[in-house]
């Protein structure tokens, strides 16, 4: 019997990497996670279910238009020139039918679309064996270009070969009809066109390029300078984009942020909790951010109006501000990592914080990157005029200079060189550098007590008035193991000296239920040199899943992702510890109490004479890593803030004191010039005349006055641009 005449025989087209230079399941995959990168979780559930659920549901979400797809131009040219000579046209995918019919009807040239329809995925013997039940065994030809067609060749009268790898090529069934469309031919096209489609056409590379820059201007790289760039990066990441794709771009640029800037939280010796608490602490933070670039970007206004441009400056640097100060308070606050922290060693320009808090320092560097957007974005709609820029950088220019110039006028001042007055404390902090591994296990707990007293007693041979032990020094209850008081209380006897240390305490409930219902407490504890202990202090500010499980009595099973079982009351009020026979007064802080302006500013409000502020702090839950500069880089401005000098007392650093204008005069390192080592820190610290009160600064007495200002200033900023979005069409940021 004859063959049949080519044109009697069905032609048989795959959709994926042979119509298309590319497929359309990555490509809505791509458009998704483009849109929102959660997303991730749900297409992992749908795939879960298989392929062709996966392929149903992502066609439901995907808005394609088919007229902008990759064609393989000269395949088309073909299929034209078959069509025209009568032949029958089959398009058969395995991407499901509602991506199909979209392209075959751009196409036009198809009698029949056959596609995944959900229960079935439509690929490799599943596409054989449906073919020959329609068109019998070598009853059609077939177009495809993967090893997923072998199947399908095998099953067919003759193969046309197309976009296929020359692995491909060489083990398909020597059947080829047809010519072969496998020029230009890449192994890298679909990924290059997902890719672009997930970081450049959506400006997420932007937007983790600027996230990554900010994270590099805190430490450990502490490139300050890069913080007054990132801003700006992050709207240029943003431009023009709409409502939503702007909250997303300003969301990936914090979660890269944040994901680079809490990295140190995977040092903490738990399993899975860390990765755990490190990604979703990071995507929390990161919605603020997003916040932020919602709020800045897309904002109509003529930009040939200067005063209107200026404007749009101060008020997302307002809104910066803004969303910093929301963010160090709700859910019990998180005010790490401000964006006026990254200046924390350029100390004139911390002076400002005396009077605005460290949002302050956020708004000056804000408020400066937006200007050179701004000044970028005039010199590229205006490039042949030559100082065109100038005019946008100078308001936040001559602001920033005057509150450094200001700031170091201050620091000369002769009020300020008082600080270092013939009146000193003589202070020793020991850092014994425990692994927090060892602090949970007790085995070794004798040990690490017997090295503490070791180490504080050899450098109690210089006059010491003070000694300072971090948090978790002590392994026990102070006030409830016999061996530990004796030894502690013995030590302060012995070498008359003042002791202040940290340690877990418990009493019976205000309101006890029950014989069994007591109070913890993360407590600091102030020894007299005649071994009594004289004042306590409670911690009041505690860290959410670290000290305590918020909503733990109505959700118990929430303890099962945090790496403690019970957790602490929180402290009532501050507490003074009063060395009375050397007329010293200082107020306790434990922990990143000290990151918090609200905490700085209770303990300075103590009491009217306090000379200074101690935290007590044991940081090597985090190893040796970045997080124990950035608790310094936070703690600079609770001096500055309060106008007090700050002693901070740490288990593996940083170790040191910061005078009430925020310099590190001292810092603790081991003789090999680790900040992390074990050993004892030494020095005098300046105080006041006797009898001299202390003088609270401007944000002392006033507090968030600049912030809630920036809060109102936002809300009008956010109306004015719904305003502007209705009353005008003009060009966008």
């Amino acid at each position: 019997m004859p063959p049949e005449p080519t044109a009697k025989i069905p032609l048989v087209v795959d959709l994926d990497g042979t119509l298309l230079r590319t497929d359309m399941m990555w490509e809505a995959i791509a458009q998704i996670l483009r849109r929102n990168p959660l997303a991730i979780f749900q297409i992992l559930f749908w795939w879960s279910r298989g392929r062709a659920k996966l392929k149903q549901k992502l066609a439901a979400r995907f808005q394609m238009d088919a007229a902008n797809l990759p064609y393989h131009e000269t395949l088309l040219t073909w299929l034209r020139a078959e069509k025209n000579s009568g032949r029958k046209i089959i398009l058969a995918t395995a991407s499901d039918l509602k991506l199909a019919q979209p392209v075959a009807a751009h196409i036009g040239l198809f009698d029949e679309v056959l596609a995944s329809d959900g229960k079935t995925n439509l690929r490799s013997e599943n596409k054989a064996r449906l073919l020959v039940e329609k068109f019998g065994r070598e009853g059609f030809d077939y177009a495809g270009n993967s090893s997923a067609d072998f199947a399908v060749w095998h099953a067919a009268r003759g193969a046309v070969i197309v976009n296929a790898s020359p692995r491909v090529r060489a083990a398909a069934p020597a059947k080829q009809t047809g010519p072969d469309f496998c020029e230009g031919f890449s192994h890298f096209a679909i990924i290059k066109r997902i890719l672009a489609e997930l970081f450049i056409r959506s400006r997420y590379l932007s937007a983790l390029f600027a996230g990554l820059v900010l994270a590099a201007a805190f430490p450990k790289f502490s490139v300050a300078g890069f913080a007054w760039l990132a801003p700006a990066l992050m709207v240029f990441a943003a431009r023009k984009k709409n409502g939503a794709d702007a909250f997303r771009i300003g969301c990936v640029s914090g979660f890269a942020f944040w994901l680079a800037s809490l990295s140190w939280l995977l040092n903490i010796p738990v399993a899975g909790f860390p990765i755990l608490g490190w990604v979703l602490l990071s995507a929390y933070c990161a919605l603020f951010f997003g916040a932020w670039t919602l709020m800045i970007s897309n904002f109509k206004f003529q930009i040939s109006n200067w005063r209107q441009r200026q404007l749009w400056m101060l008020g997302g640097a307002a809104a910066w501000a803004a969303l910093e100060f929301f963010r160090g308070w709700f859910l019990s606050g998180f005010p790490w990592n401000f964006l006026g922290g990254s200046q924390y060693q350029m100390v004139p320009l911390l002076q400002i914080a005396a009077f605005t808090g460290v949002f302050g320092v956020s708004f000056l560097v804000a408020w400066f990157s937006l200007a050179i957007y701004s000044a970028a974005e005039m010199i590229y709609t205006h490039p042949t005029k030559r100082h065109v820029w100038q005019a946008e950088i100078i308001l936040p220019l001559v602001a920033v200079i005057f509150c450094y110039v200001g700031g170091m006028f201050h620091l000369n001042s002769p009020t300020t060189q008082n600080d270092f007055l013939p009146r000193t404390l003589r202070v020793t902090s020991i850092q014994p550098s425990v692994p927090q591994s060892l602090i949970w296990s007790t085995n070794d707990d004798e040990i690490r007590f017997q090295d503490l007293i070791a180490r504080s007693q050899n450098a109690l041979t210089n006059a010491v008035d003070l000694l300072l032990w971090p948090e978790a020094a002590v392994p026990k209850m102070l006030r409830y193991d016999d061996e530990i008081f004796h030894a502690v209380t013995g030590l302060a006897r012995s070498n008359h000296v003042w002791i202040v240390l940290a340690s877990d305490d418990e009493e019976l409930a205000k309101n006890p239920t029950g014989p069994n219902d007591v109070s913890y407490f993360n407590a600091a504890f102030l020894i007299s040199p005649d071994g009594e202990i004289v004042s306590r202090y409670c911690k009041r500010k505690l860290v959410i899943f670290g000290e305590y499980i918020p909503l733990v009595r109505w959700l118990p099973f929430l303890k099962w992702f945090t790496p403690i079982q019970d957790g602490f009351t929180p402290g009532e009020k501050s507490e003074v510890f009063a060395l009375k026979n050397l007329s010293v007064r200082l107020a306790p802080l434990i922990c990143f109490e000290d990151t918090f302006s609200a905490s700085g500013r209770a303990a300075a409000a103590a009491d009217d004479n306090l000379d200074f502020i101690v935290n007590l702090t044991n940081d090597g839950w985090f190893g040796e890593g970045a997080e124990q500069r950035q608790h310094l880089a936070n703690a600079v401005f609770r001096a500055v803030e309060t106008g007090l000098p700050l002693i901070r007392s740490c288990n593996n650093g940083v170790t040191c004191w910061l005078d009430a204008h925020g310099r590190i005069q001292k810092t603790f390192a081991a003789a090999a010039g680790s900040e992390y080592a074990a050993g004892a820190f030494t020095f005098d610290l300046p105080l006041r005349p006797a009898g001299e009160k202390y003088t609270p600064t401007f944000y002392q007495k006033h507090g968030n006055i600049f912030a809630w200002l920036c809060m109102a200033g936002t809300i009008v900023f956010c109306t004015r641009k719904k305003f502007n979005h209705q009353a005008t069409k003009s060009p966008s940021f």
